[in-house]
């Protein structure tokens, strides 16, 4: 490796890590108006820079570039819609490239980044939200009062309805069980009854037997051996 290529890899290495350390600081949030005006701050280190710029990245839509220029240059060059409106801006000053809107319409309300290029690596910032005052006040409401309805009330929620069917279910499969041991003790005693009365109806038609009858001729031949007699 040459002297030439050991400076060009050193001096990259340096601009790397400088621009991994000054990164581009933004304001988080910003709340306005309808119609209002605001500046949008950026602030950076003019080391190892060659263009800074500012890209608006509106939900659901692909990021669109306002405007770039390089930091010393005092120049600024508008891209897209952004060039044939006088509503945007751009400040430069040592440290900072700041972006204004002027008369703020509904679309406006976006999230926006200022980023940095330098050999090829482009740096973006933290992001500031523009949000309309409308907007803050209902999420200053969600946040400040949590709804009832969290995962772990649902859960338990779930939970105790699917006791309370399951109690019910085994109060009917209960119940069921019952009436159906009663309609058997109910069968099983009338057919009880039933053998009975056959048994004693059988019982009444059974006409006697040899012996009886040998008995009862017996009887009457005393009797009538005794009238003889006489």
């Amino acid at each position: 490796m040459s002297l030439q290529d050991c400076f060009t890899f050193f001096l990259l290495t340096f601009a790397y890590g400088t621009c991994e350390e000054d990164f581009i600081h933004q304001q988080p949030l910003v709340v306005a108006e309808l119609g209002s005006s605001v500046t949008l701050p950026c602030f950076h280190s003019d080391d190892f820079i060659t263009t800074i710029s500012w890209y608006k990245h509106s939900a659901g839509k692909k990021p669109l570039l306002i405007a770039h220029s390089a930091p010393n240059s005092g120049s600024v060059t508008y891209q897209y819609a952004f060039n044939n409106t006088n509503r945007f801006f751009i400040t430069i000053a040592s440290g900072s490239y700041n972006l204004s809107i002027l008369h703020l319409e509904k679309e406006d309300f976006a999230n926006y980044y200022c980023a940095k290029f330098f050999l090829n690596i482009m740096m973006f910032g933290e992001g500031t939200i523009l949000l309309h005052n409308e907007t803050d006040r209902n999420i200053s409401t969600s946040v400040s009062a949590p709804s009832f309805w969290t995962p772990v009330v649902c859960i338990l929620l779930i939970i105790s309805v699917i006791s309370i069917v399951m109690n019910i279910v085994l109060v009917i499969q209960k119940s069921r069980k019952k009436e159906t041991t009663e309609q058997l003790r109910s069968q099983i005693n009338q057919i009880k009854t039933d053998d009975l009365n056959y048994a004693a109806l059988h019982f009444s038609k059974t006409k006697p037997t040899t012996s009886r009858r040998s008995s009862m001729k017996t009887i009457q031949e005393t009797i009538y051996s005794e009238t003889t007699v006489h």
